[in-house]
């Protein structure tokens, strides 16, 4: 299966978040498929906060965006 995003990427959330919450995030982990659910991307923050994210969550980000 063909991933959509790779460790080390950076990526921006789809969904509009609240203030002050890092916009930028970078691909740390694939995590695998599970009972018929695609794979999942474990995506840390600059202040080292992480957070799972499906693929349709997340969009590539820009390649001058400050991680």
């Amino acid at each position: 299966m063909q991933r959509t995003f790779h460790i080390g990427q950076l990526v921006r959330l789809q969904l509009p978040h609240a203030q002050g919450v890092s916009r930028t995030y970078c691909v740390t982990r694939i995590l695998p498929a599970r009972g018929g659910r695609a794979s999942a991307y474990l995506i840390k923050n600059m202040t080292g906060a992480e957070r799972a994210g499906k693929a349709q969550d997340i969009k590539a980000a820009s390649a001058n965006a400050v991680p």
